[in-house]
């Protein structure tokens, strides 16, 4: 008699104790995040915010001015490498590729790093200065 119920019983083990997919790393990055440039030049006042969706994708970028000046940018294509603490967002943009490349702190909750260029924001004369930048994780709203 042939034992087919064997190879049977493992594939449906295979299937039934399949574990939930791993998050890539930077997933933990996921949230809103208040961003300051170290010298914002002609934007001082401006608050900048950064938005991560569940993989750690770099997917929106706004700014409100301190004269009511909104802009947000929708962000289609970004990467984010996250190796250990060694964080690098590339956004590409018609104008290039702008790069933050950071670290990311124990705790989670700071990145500080340089951004290669500037971003411009929906062209509405509003960018997020190149040079020095820090990022905070936004506390989760209750």
């Amino acid at each position: 008699m042939k034992r087919t119920w064997l190879p049977l019983f493992g594939l449906l083990g295979l299937v039934a104790g399949c574990p939930e997919p791993i998050p890539p790393a930077a997933a933990v990055l996921e949230g809103t995040w208040s961003v300051t440039p170290e010298d914002p030049g002609d934007f001082a006042g401006f608050t900048y915010e950064a938005v991560f969706d569940a993989n750690g994708r770099l997917v929106e970028l706004s700014a409100d001015g301190p004269d009511g000046a909104m802009a947000t940018l929708d962000i289609d294509d970004s990467e984010t490498v996250l190796e250990g603490s060694d964080v690098t967002i590339t956004v590409t943009r018609p104008a290039g590729a702008s790069v933050f490349e950071g670290t990311l702190t124990e705790d989670e909750n700071t990145m500080t790093g340089s951004l290669t260029q500037e971003i411009d924001l929906e062209n509405l004369d509003i960018l997020l200065p190149g040079g020095s930048v820090t990022l905070v994780r936004n506390a989760p709203e209750q």
